[in-house]
């Protein structure tokens, strides 16, 4: 039987980019790589938790993955997308739910779907 959640593997022909976006922009901590800086790259927040990982599929000759929908966690959504739109321009208006969430949407350059809330 299964016995945790470990990861969610990304392949994709712009793996450099993609790196950078979730390195730079998003800034969300590196935590190790299995092959370099450009493919097999582990993001997260804490070590021995689930994990995004980044692949060349090129390198692995491999498809790139579907479209996948990411949820991230803020504390301050307003300062969150501050800093987003000083780095990468116009971003949609937050939207707030009645189930107790505030959240902004936008994707990365795969057109993967990020989604960033709070919980107000």
């Amino acid at each position: 039987m299964l016995t945790g959640y470990y990861c969610t593997n990304i392949f994709s022909g712009q793996a450099k980019e993609l790196i950078a976006f979730y390195r730079d922009t998003l800034e969300i901590p590196f935590i190790k790589t299995d092959v370099d800086l450009t493919s097999g790259v582990y993001f997260g927040f804490l070590e021995n938790a689930p994990t995004l990982y980044i692949w060349d599929c090129k390198v692995f000759n491999a498809e790139p993955t579907g479209h996948q929908s990411f949820v991230f966690q803020t504390d301050d959504l307003d300062l969150t997308m501050e800093c987003l739109k000083k780095k990468r321009g116009a971003i949609s208006e937050a939207v707030r739910y009645d189930w107790g969430t505030c959240e902004v949407r936008l994707n990365d350059i795969d057109r993967n779907e990020i989604v960033i809330i709070e919980f107000v």
